[in-house]
């Protein structure tokens, strides 16, 4: 078949068993998005590998699919891309949800959940891989490091899309969630760009994908940025956020008014269109000009709008076509890109399994328990730190425990980089499935006792 063919047969496989399966998990008093992952995880190659099956494979690529490579095919990068654009939106509707008024009140909260939200996990998974490397695994000392850089990530998409399910974005839980979300990535980057910036080798300013690399490759060719590209990196770094923040309150009248413009033309979908197109570009410019993940950008884009009088239009516009269509290829993606099999593999032959493998199984498993329970007591504390109670605190935590895309851009940022190998990689592929499928679970149980302020009741209400 034709690459449109496939991709036509593959988004009506990947459409309607999400909506299915959200319909079953809310039946089952569960939020919607768990059944997508879960349905995800299943149609990935952890079980069916509907990626590798002949009818969506180029001949050139059958050999590969075969180990169970779901990136074999080249349908997968158009929904890989489809996916990035759905969370982009899906951030973008949170943004619409946030109240920037009440987000002043969580910020010290918001910024002493995001610390603690990075300082645990850091420090736990540098800690448990330094003993598993001593133990026998030989992990090397960048790769320790890293391995402690990826627990850091939060991807705030899975739980703001619970949130809306549970009417309780507008919480001050759910504030604060979003709040340090944003947070947590800055941070996030900064470390990120630390440790690859100062790994020996890392070739730093060759691969020009975003601004900082652009400018990179122009000032190495002064001796003295060469002796100290590590440092001078990491100055252009922070420079580039700031333009970005700067750039992005400075622009948005202009951008307001072009919405506002192209939707009084005798257009169909205007006002829709004119918001996409300030959503996404704010996206690329997060991602491209200040370096951190485009669902940022998006998320900024959508709480800017927020404080405009277009926002229930807008945001009545915008839910059409994201759940319509995009939200579902993000959740499913997730589990297209996770391969389990490849840690539980050796509980084939369990009496046979040598020294080594269990080692590596057992340090998945405790990968995975360190990067839910650091990311939730973290959080916690540094919420607690600002005035909040234990329960609400505990609440904050579990909000921020997924890892979903951010902690595979961040995984595969390592990969690419030679930091980690492959299995390292399949290890934090499973940490991140099991954090993304803990997450829905748990914050709506958290959440069952929370008592609403009228606000909230309103805005319930209303939806």
């Amino acid at each position: 078949m034709s690459h449109l063919l496939q991709l036509l047969l593959l988004l009506v496989i990947i459409i309607a068993c999400a909506k299915w399966a959200g319909s079953m998990s809310l039946r089952w008093g569960q939020p919607a998005v768990f059944g997508k992952i879960l349905i995800g995880l299943i149609l990935g190659p952890t079980v069916l590998n509907i990626i590798g099956w002949p009818i969506f494979l180029e001949p050139s690529t059958m050999e590969t699919a075969a180990t169970g490579v779901a990136h074999a095919s080249p349908v997968f990068a158009t929904i890989k891309d489809m996916a990035e654009i759905g969370v982009i939106l899906l951030m973008f509707l949170a943004g619409l949800e946030t109240d920037l008024n009440r987000m002043r009140t969580v910020g010290r909260a918001a910024l002493g959940a995001a610390v603690g939200g990075v300082v645990f996990p850091l420090l736990g998974g540098i800690l448990a891989t330094a003993i598993f490397a001593y133990l026998g695994l030989g992990y090397k000392f960048y790769e320790v490091l890293f391995i402690g850089t990826i627990l850091t990530a939060t991807s705030v998409s899975i739980s703001a899309q619970t949130l809306m399910e549970l009417g309780a974005i507008k919480s001050r839980e759910g504030m604060t969630i979003l709040g340090a979300a944003v947070i947590d990535d800055i941070l996030g980057i900064i470390l990120l760009s630390v440790v690859i910036a100062f790994r020996p080798g890392a070739g730093l300013g060759h691969a020009k994908e975003r601004l900082l690399d652009y400018i990179m490759a122009w000032l190495r060719t002064s001796p003295f940025v060469e002796a100290y590209a590590g440092p001078v990196r990491i100055c252009v770094l922070m420079l580039l956020m700031a333009l970005f923040v700067f750039i992005a309150w400075a622009g948005f009248k202009l951008a307001f008014r072009y919405i506002r413009h192209i939707g009084q033309q005798p257009i169909t979908g205007g006002l829709l269109a004119g918001a996409i197109v300030i959503g996404l570009l704010y996206a690329w410019m997060a991602e491209f000009i200040g370096n951190l993940a485009a669902i940022t950008g998006g998320y900024f884009a959508g709480v800017l709008i927020a404080q405009t009088h277009l926002r229930d239009q807008i945001e009545h516009r915008v839910q059409t076509l994201t759940y319509g269509m995009f939200v579902s290829i993000f959740f499913i993606s997730i589990g297209l890109q996770a391969d389990a099999r490849t840690i539980f593999a050796p509980l084939a032959h369990l009496l046979n399994m040598t020294r080594e493998e269990w080692l590596v199984l057992t340090f998945a498993l405790l990968i995975v328990i360190i990067a839910v329970f650091t990311k939730a007591w973290g959080c916690m504390f540094g919420a607690m730190y600002a005035g909040f109670t234990r329960k609400q605190a505990f609440r904050v935590g579990v909000g921020m425990i997924s890892r979903g895309e951010v902690g595979l851009i961040v995984a595969s940022v390592g990969l690419t980089a030679g930091v980690i190998d492959a299995q390292v990689f399949s290890m934090m592929i499973l940490m991140v499935l099991v954090t993304t499928l803990v997450t829905p679970i748990w914050l709506r149980y958290v959440m069952a006792g929370r008592e609403e302020s009228p606000a909230e009741e309103s805005a319930g209400s209303e939806s």
